[in-house]
């Protein structure tokens, strides 16, 4: 198994690969930290302005079919799917824990890309938690408005059906 990389020319803020790394550690810390505290006004700010967001079983995404769960190709589609989850739909009280797995960076000449496992679990109030979605994260971040942003999330999970409850953002 060959260790994540870094390509050593792209370079955080104090010059080193670690410091991209931090960077963008802490730029998924403070993503998902937003979404489980259900802060989902929040959400959009962490896209560029023009960006891709795809929730996409696994068969579909191997085979290059585009045909998805979910699509947004703008930040404003996210603040439309923010407005219509806090304003227009109904639905029971739950909460979502999201738990990613390890993080893989490589540098890219279009900007960093990242892969990591998620694990999303969701509890009613009245049952016990339960797994929503399985799968894995392929995400493209890139430096704007002085930090930085996602320019591309691919949110690939496992099975061939997703529960009909996946409301809140991957």
């Amino acid at each position: 198994m060959s260790m994540p990389t870094i390509d050593h020319e792209v370079t955080g803020r104090d010059g080193g690969a670690a410091g991209l790394r931090a960077r963008v550690r802490d730029f998924y810390d403070a993503y998902y930290d937003a979404l489980d505290d259900v802060r989902l006004e929040d959400w959009p700010d962490f896209f560029t302005e023009e960006c891709l967001y795809r929730v996409i079983p696994r068969e579909n995404h191997e085979r290059g079919y585009t045909l998805c769960t979910m699509q947004a190709e703008s930040r404003g589609m996210l603040q439309d799917r923010v407005t219509g989850l806090l304003k227009t739909q109904m639905y029971a009280p739950r909460y979502y824990r999201r738990f990613p797995g390890p993080l893989r960076v490589t540098a890219a000449a279009d900007g960093i890309r990242t892969r990591h496992n998620l694990l999303m679990v969701q509890t009613l109030i009245d049952q016990q938690p339960a797994v929503v979605l399985c799968g894995v994260c392929h995400d493209r971040l890139v430096e704007s408005d002085g930090g930085l942003r996602l320019a591309e999330r691919v949110v690939v999970f496992d099975s061939e059906m997703i529960a009909n409850s996946l409301i809140y953002p991957a």
